[in-house]
């Protein structure tokens, strides 16, 4: 799904989302700083279609300032607040689906967080609006992005490719996981 986000936002722009180590809030400007120094790391812009490299805090700040139409949350921990990375949900054209992205800092690679942070926005999604599926994309070369779909139940439905703003024109594997899958993992107890 290459489609232009036409449909609004389903989602209450003031909610946050909250699991056991992380809490999704909405960005604010104090976040600027911290946003812009973990998005300026390049290993986050070749893995990702939309940041640039480099990223600076004016982008950082522009970005808070204006989310578009996407549900957009900064990742924090639980245990001191800290920003870890940012996470959104963005509806396609038809507002039948959303497109799943996120990104966490380098420093925050390896500890579980973002299939935590991608779970909760799963299930946020199909609890707090009508929608029938949730898809998610990542670059062929981006295993550990594929594995957090795949432990959140995402099947893949295509090869496909996108522009990427750094890396230019990629392969990417597109992913999806619709209301039916969703509750079935959640009445066998899955993640």
């Amino acid at each position: 799904m290459t489609e232009d986000s036409l449909a609004p936002s389903p989602f209450d722009d003031e909610c946050r989302i909250r699991t056991t180590r992380l809490v999704m809030r909405k960005a604010i400007a104090a976040d600027a700083a911290a946003i812009a120094r973990q998005a300026g790391d390049k290993q986050i812009a070749m893995m990702t279609a939309r940041i640039p490299y480099p990223y600076s805090l004016a982008d950082a700040k522009a970005f808070i300032a204006n989310p578009g139409d996407e549900f957009v949350r900064a990742v924090t921990l639980v245990s001191d607040g800290s920003l870890i990375g940012v996470a959104g949900l963005k509806p396609c054209r038809d507002g039948r689906a959303v497109e799943l992205g996120y990104w966490l800092g380098v420093d925050h690679w390896g500890k579980g967080y973002g299939t935590e942070a991608a779970q909760a926005f799963v299930d946020f999604a199909f609890v707090s609006s009508d929608i029938e599926c949730v898809w998610g994309r990542c670059r062929v070369i981006n295993a550990t992005s594929r594995r957090v779909l795949e432990k959140c139940g995402f099947q893949m439905r295509r090869m496909g490719m996108v522009d990427s703003v750094y890396a230019g024109r990629v392969s990417t594997e597109d992913y999806h996981l619709d209301r039916g899958a969703w509750t079935a993992l959640k009445a066998w107890g899955g993640k």
